[in-house]
């Protein structure tokens, strides 16, 4: 009886070679590739996959391949993921929620496909002891990573703008520029950030956010009022 696989990768060549190999060797192929995850999760319900193997970055439009891991599992399919990706604790990410392994972009076919088959045949890709040490080791980084941000939870959304400008290398001017408002508001506000992160420079800030992996949130531009402007409504 033919295996069914749905292939999920945004990379065309990838597809297409998989795609005519597994074939070849009788199982039965469905690719995937968007144009967004509820399509990918509707295609896997309506083929109805024994296994998929899911890339890790998808691109623009579907995102991270760990958001697909989980709603791919609820149509009945195991989740192998097929990536180019080495950062060991996104590959635990994908563990953690719900994939089975992973194999590398650069492995053999045998390879591919004889790690389908242990899958479907109930035998793990990973060991026990090595799957637990590696969800340890992810819990423990985020446990670190969380006390390293910490810091920067203080910060109001105009520090953490004025911080996340300063990290791409702007000086108070241009940031006073860029943000229509006096250098005096600038350094007022950089002054607050100093103090908050318990630095003496910028660069000690810059290198606490490097350090920390901080990044502001995601399209946040906050406008810096101008310190005349407060200063009339005092």
């Amino acid at each position: 009886m033919s295996r069914r696989v749905l292939v999920v990768d945004d990379h065309q060549l990838v597809v297409i070679g998989l795609e005519l190999a597994l074939r070849a060797r009788d199982w039965t192929v469905q690719t995937a590739s968007g144009p967004d995850a509820a399509a990918v999760v509707a295609q896997a319900c309506e083929f109805g996959p024994d296994c998929v193997l899911l890339d890790l970055h998808l691109g623009d439009e579907l995102g991270s391949g760990v958001e697909l891991i989980a709603p791919l599992r609820e149509t009945g399919a195991a989740v192998v993921m097929l990536t180019a990706e080495t950062d060991v604790f996104l590959l635990a990410s994908c563990i953690e929620a719900g994939a089975e392994g992973w194999i590398g972009k650069d492995a053999f076919l045998d390879r591919v496909v004889a790690s389908m088959e242990d899958v479907l045949a109930g035998h793990p890709l990973m060991g026990r002891a090595a799957r637990e040490a590696l969800l340890d080791d992810l819990r423990v980084r985020r446990h670190s990573l969380t006390h390293a941000q910490s810091p920067f939870e203080r910060l109001t959304p105009r520090e953490r703008s004025v911080l996340g400008c300063l990290a791409e290398g702007l000086s108070a001017d241009e940031i006073a520029t860029s943000h229509y408002v006096s250098l005096a508001t600038v350094r007022s506000q950089v002054r607050a950030v100093l103090q908050k992160l318990g630095v003496r420079s910028q660069l000690a800030a810059v290198a606490m956010v490097n350090r920390a992996g901080w990044k502001p949130d995601d399209g946040e531009r906050v406008d810096l009022p101008n310190s005349d402007d407060e200063r009339r409504r005092r």
